[in-house]
């Protein structure tokens, strides 16, 4: 296994998608490179009773080709291997600091396991999240019956973790860092939490008027009627943006207008086109037409065409804090809508073929 430091570069290099949670899964993986706090690991945080953890190997975003039915490789975010005398353990671990889960992804996983498991290998699936996303056992694992499935969420590897801040160093700091992207066990409320609760229907409401009305009225006129409202909740919760999304034929791709969260200070607002791999049989020529677009159009950028990530495309973005020295800020937020919204009808007309509503 390569230097923390090595793979820590590599995440800063090629992670665009959710550099978090590529970023956790190295240091976390370092953790676990000690044989003592690995036992530990599997005995209280996973429930897997093991004495010990010989000849063990932690390796990160390794990729396994597909299955002859399956539509895309699989790429889990840490593989922990160890026997324990002569049986072989193998753990598939994946972590979620807020996306969804991509398509079929742990069917997938579990299909992987079940060869190793026809190669006498004890093994684990182990679906790891910040938010609550309970899956059915019984459905991610078909008819893999000797496989075992375990769920947890970030705040349980964050109160196992504090037992050990104490005598190790590195897990202090890695403590330290989940605590800034909020995974730390605060069940308490902030003032700050308070203020913005008492404002949410407020806010909800602006961000709706800035989506809906005219901006609606355009965006169905082009690519159809968008989903229903209540999407924006699940959007806002696994993908930490407040969107209207008119998906197009067979979900294969879908134009996007709206919020996005972001690290900094304010949000992104944004248009975007997008598409998901596993649905867009001709994808190739999906993104030669965003390419053709955007070399006419310079404030539109690609985001995610060389990764993995389920939904990839092009995006015009602006921050909100661009529109406060406005008047009305919702009316100068629409014309931005508006005016992306027409110029990616320009795809649609000169592509008419691209999974289009």
């Amino acid at each position: 296994m390569k230097s923390v430091f090595s793979r820590l570069f590599r995440v800063l290099n090629n992670s665009k998608g959710h550099p978090h949670e590529d970023f956790l899964t190295e240091v976390f993986a370092e953790l676990l490179c000690d044989q003592e706090t690995m036992i530990d690991f599997l005995g209280k945080v996973l429930e897997i009773p093991v004495q010990e953890a010989e000849n063990s190997s932690i390796t990160t975003q390794v990729t396994f080709p597909a299955l002859p039915h399956h539509q895309m490789d699989s790429r889990p975010d840490m593989v922990i291997r160890f026997y324990e005398g002569h049986k072989p353990y193998v753990l598939f671990v994946e972590s979620k600091l807020g996306s969804p889960e991509g398509t079929d992804q742990l069917s997938r996983y579990a299909d992987h396991l079940g060869v190793l498991t026809n190669q006498g290998m004890k093994c684990y699936l182990i679906y790891l999240t910040q938010h609550s996303d309970e899956k059915d056992a019984s459905l991610v694992l078909a008819n893999h019956n000797n496989i075992v499935f375990r769920q947890l969420r970030w705040f349980q590897i964050f109160k196992w973790m504090k037992q050990l801040e104490s005598k190790n160093f590195y897990a202090s700091k890695v403590l330290d860092y989940m605590e800034e992207i909020g995974l730390e066990d605060n069940r308490q409320f902030t003032p700050v939490d308070v203020y913005a609760i008492q404002n949410m229907n407020r806010l909800q409401r602006m961000m709706d008027e800035c989506m809906d009305g005219v901006v609606d009225g355009v965006m169905t006129k082009y690519f159809g009627k968008a989903i229903q409202q209540s999407n924006r909740h699940t959007q806002l919760k696994y993908m930490e943006r407040y969107v209207k999304a008119s998906e197009q034929e067979g979900r294969a791709t879908e134009v996007v207008v709206g919020f996005y969260l972001t690290d900094d200070d304010y949000p992104i607002v944004s248009v975007a086109y997008e598409f998901c791999e596993g649905r867009c049989p001709n994808f190739p020529k999906v993104v030669a037409a965003m390419h053709n677009f955007i070399a006419t159009h310079s404030d539109w950028k690609t985001f995610d065409l060389n990764t993995d990530v389920e939904w990839k495309g092009i995006s015009c973005d602006r921050r909100l804090v661009d529109f406060l020295h406005h008047e009305d800020h919702i009316n100068e937020i629409q014309k931005f809508f508006l005016e992306k919204l027409n110029e990616l009808h320009d795809i649609k007309v000169k592509n008419p073929d691209l999974h289009w509503k």
